[in-house]
């Protein structure tokens, strides 16, 4: 089951690549509702969350005795690190970068190291492999997101057929 978790992993850099080639400028910034982040933002996210909400944690738990594992305020970092603001193709290089040398990295674990627990201050005990899946479901979370903003970019296009489709 590990190997599908980091096929999943290995492979997202290159779904979000190219799902963003061919999107205009305007199209990768715009928010597709107030509350909710353009794919600008959601790239700048994926590159941010990779080392410090992911694998420091993973690193953590292999590392330390039931470590206490410190809260990732997502929209907090949204706002402070201004990811409005960050080059969507740069901010998804760098994640790539990252993500290559974290699957590499996260090939080397035992089995036994995916059983290590850390203490997660809203949920309690999860362990390093719970993280890992964790890692990928994020991912597919993420592109789902953004294949919605696409899908919503087209909806106002497709007239009458509206009553065959649903938008989430």
């Amino acid at each position: 089951m590990l190997e599908d978790v980091l096929a999943i992993l290995d492979t997202t850099p290159g779904k979000l690549r190219r799902e963003i080639t061919a999107m205009p400028p305007r199209a990768l910034q715009s928010r597709p509702a107030p509350h909710r982040w353009s794919v600008q933002e959601i790239l700048a996210h994926l590159d941010d969350v990779e080392a410090l909400g992911m694998r420091a944690r993973v690193e953590a738990i292999i590392r330390q005795d039931r470590p206490e594992l410190p809260l990732f305020d997502q929209e907090r970092r949204a706002v402070e690190l201004r990811y409005d603001l960050k080059d969507p193709f740069r901010s998804l290089e760098h994640f790539a970068r990252q993500r290559r040398a974290n699957v590499k990295w996260l090939r080397t674990l035992r089995p036994a190291d995916l059983r290590r627990p850390g203490l997660h201050p809203t949920v309690g005990e999860i362990t390093a492999g719970e993280i890992i899946h964790a890692w990928a479901l994020h991912d597919l979370g993420h592109l789902r997101q953004i294949l919605e903003i696409e899908r919503s970019a087209l909806w106002p296009r497709i007239g009458n057929l509206k009553a065959l489709y649903k938008l989430s």
